[in-house]
């Protein structure tokens, strides 16, 4: 039986952080959650404490090492899901990763579990990048380290159907736009922080490889099944009750390069349970 960890969630006011939160909670674990802002009440989950933690820094320099120390003060674990895609907000990735690995080795950290993107390095894209350099600055950190690279979630998609997403000018038509010749392996947050805290316990996923460091494993897990995404698309369509026809559009650059050549797919590594259509119906 494991024993009861003191695990620091950072981003875990988040999707992925909360659910983190709550496994580690339902386990028995003792969690704190490190963010910019607190969760409102209905997003807090019973018995954690929060840390107020920005790791860029009003100023430009950082949170002051006091309030990153006080915030990883005898905590066993850390589990890092910050997540940041502009220019401005990466930095967490790189920057807020390195703050992040320092404060960690002063504070004796035992572990690091770092949540990433499944093929990340096989992607010339600039947040793939940034994720690449975050495991390898957290690798740093002093501690055991496994880096958990996950599929795209079930809640991906919907980045591509809305107005504001990145196929927003075609959604403005009046359709639900997704990327042509695209297909994805989604994963559920339930599954994905499953994974996280098997690894904050030191049991990972099996089929690690090296990771970024000389202490550090990788382990990538993707969702049960491998879907079209047009076939998701008309999925989510049937279970919203829309009745926007579903056309597929180019998605250009190096992301669009790499959906379409499968880069995102890990048809050997499906750990994930829960389906598609389950999600969408839950």
């Amino acid at each position: 039986m494991t024993s009861r960890l003191s695990i620091a969630v950072v981003g875990g006011t988040g999707a992925a952080g909360r659910a983190v939160v709550q496994e580690a909670v339902s386990r028995g674990h003792v969690a704190r959650v490190l963010s910019r802002h607190a969760p409102d009440d209905a997003a807090r989950v019973p018995g954690t404490t929060h840390h107020r933690v920005d790791l860029l820094g009003d100023d430009g320099a950082g949170v002051a090492g006091d309030a990153l120390d006080t915030a990883l003060a005898g905590v066993d674990v850390v589990v890092d899901t910050t997540n940041g895609q502009s220019p401005t907000a990466m930095k967490v990735l790189t920057v807020g990763a390195s703050r992040l690995a320092t404060a960690a080795r002063r504070a004796g950290v035992g572990r690091v579990v770092v949540l990433s993107i499944a093929n990340a390095d096989q992607a010339d894209y600039g947040y793939y990048r940034a994720k690449v350099e975050q495991e390898r600055l957290l690798a740093g950190a002093g501690a055991a380290t496994t880096v958990v690279r996950a599929t795209q979630f079930h809640e991906f998609l919907e980045l591509f159907l809305g107005h504001g997403g990145r196929l927003g000018r075609w959604a403005r038509l009046g359709v639900l736009p997704v990327p042509r010749g695209a297909r994805f392996q989604p994963i559920a947050l339930v599954d994905v922080a499953r994974a996280l805290v098997d690894a904050a316990e030191g049991h990972a996923p099996a089929g690690g490889v090296p990771g970024p460091g000389p202490d550090a494993t990788t382990v990538t897990i993707g969702g049960p099944e491998i879907l079209d995404a047009r076939d998701m698309a008309r999925a989510w369509r049937a279970a919203h009750g829309s009745r926007r026809p579903v056309v597929g559009v180019p998605l250009p650059g190096p992301l669009g390069d790499f959906f379409r050549g499968g880069g995102n797919l890990v048809p050997d590594r499906r750990w994930g349970t829960v389906t598609y259509r389950e999600w969408l119906t839950s």
